[in-house]
């Protein structure tokens, strides 16, 4: 069985380690930057990182692991990229990963020819055939830019070319979202420059990235577990008011929503900065003129350049239309698990989803069912169209009717529901 992986991201590599260990040689992997890492390989020739100087991880060190690589005891809690991405080098190395990953190889055409037969065009014009198609070209690379009224004349950027505040200095400058990039880019900015503003829509639960007794607040988390989720959801909302407080004295919205229906933001300077004076809270924007922004409450101010940190598109670029319909509706995502085609048996996505929590460590397990599976050893539900039909109800039940939470999972939930599937014997 011929095996082709796309992605050499901690989902793409921890999908190869898996599935060598259980028996699987003929397989290889397409990146196409020149070094593994995928989001976490910031370098000056790759577009495809969003991430930035800056950056550190905001799921912590203990629970960032996978199963059987725990990150150094020497790393901080919250370690920086440039120790993820030497975390992800290393276990690469640990697992002899690197013979089976071709570099600089940008799969531009996903062909379904027939049961266990695609053809993969590559952008230097090859074409080779698997049986088995494996997506982990992960989902924070494909910039979501939204339409304004009116026209801008000063800079619009996405917050994925966002590498570091130098360009932003002595400028007037204001953020759109209220996401962990647009926190941290606020926050980033705000230390050299007098002029920083952010534009809020909607208010969100701020988690500090410390609980108490300086215990990282995922790991707290995870020691709570045993708890029903409304008695934890009250838990965590008394720590909330105690540590950050009524969000509104910040000049900020409250939330619209309960706590779990969104994704978290991890951010513990913002609320810090606020009260320093180095960041304006702005609400929504009503529309652009000029170098002027017209807000929602009337107000217009100037500025010289716009961030927008406002997320991403789920892309599938080397897939056609035609493909595509079978299996996204919309932003409407109709896989089961986020894993299997419901009429395909031979193509697999791993970490297409947002987890509440670190998301390779799930990309993990996803791999390991995934193994199961092409072993003979797990089967799919018979009536796997109506499983998934429900799985998107519930979906939007349980989060926001948004794009932003179309992928979004409960960590703990989530990866009790994989780990059952993978020890059953079914």
């Amino acid at each position: 069985m011929k095996i082709c992986i796309i992605g050499a991201g901690p989902s793409g590599l921890t999908t190869l380690k898996t599935l060598l260990e259980n028996g699987f040689k003929d397989i290889v992997v397409y990146e196409k930057n020149d070094d593994i890492g995928g989001n976490w390989y910031l370098s000056e020739n790759n577009n495809h990182s969003s991430a930035y100087e800056t950056l550190n991880i905001i799921t912590s060190k203990k629970m960032s692991s996978f199963s059987d690589f725990p990150m150094p005891d020497n790393y901080p809690d919250y370690p920086p990229h440039w120790l993820v991405l030497e975390y992800f080098k290393n276990y690469a190395k640990s697992f002899n990963l690197y013979d089976y990953i071709r570099f600089n190889s940008e799969v531009i055409k996903v062909r379904r020819i027939s049961d266990y037969n695609y053809e993969i065009v590559l952008k230097d014009g090859k074409v080779e055939n698997y049986n088995v198609v494996i997506v982990c070209n992960g989902h924070h690379w494909d910039p979501y830019i939204p339409k304004f009224e009116g026209e801008f004349k000063g800079e619009i950027i996405h917050s994925h070319y966002y590498k570091n505040p130098n360009p932003f200095k002595g400028k007037k400058v204001l953020i759109v979202g209220a996401g962990n990039s647009a926190c941290d880019i606020a926050v980033d900015i705000c230390r050299i420059n007098k002029n920083t503003a952010i534009s809020i829509r909607r208010g969100y639960y701020f988690i500090p990235k410390f609980a108490l007794f300086g215990i990282p607040s995922d790991y707290f988390h995870s020691k709570i577990q045993f708890l029903p989720k409304n008695i934890r959801k009250l838990l965590i909302k008394s720590l909330l008011k105690v540590i950050v407080g009524d969000l509104s004295k910040y000049g900020m919205p409250k939330p619209d929503h309960d706590l779990f229906q969104t994704h978290p933001i991890v951010n513990s300077e913002l609320v810090y900065y606020i009260k320093h004076g180095r960041i304006k809270i702005r609400p929504e924007i009503f529309k652009l003129d000029g170098y002027s922004v017209i807000f929602k409450n009337g107000i217009s101010e100037e500025y010289e350049i716009i961030i927008l940190a406002t997320g991403y598109k789920i892309s599938f670029p080397f897939f056609d239309e035609n493909f595509k319909k079978t299996f996204l509706d919309g932003y409407k995502v109709k896989l089961f698990l986020n894993i299997f085609h419901p009429n395909f048996r031979d193509i697999f996505f791993v970490g297409l989803i947002q987890p509440d929590g670190c998301l390779w460590v799930l990309s993990e397990l996803q791999a390991k069912l995934i193994s199961k599976f092409l072993k003979g050893d797990y089967k799919l539900p018979n009536n796997i169209l109506e499983v998934i039909e429900s799985q998107i109800k519930e979906q939007f039940k349980k989060y926001l009717n948004t794009p932003r939470h179309s992928i979004e999972v409960d960590f703990y939930e989530y990866k009790q529901k994989i780990m059952k599937l993978i020890s059953s014997k079914n």
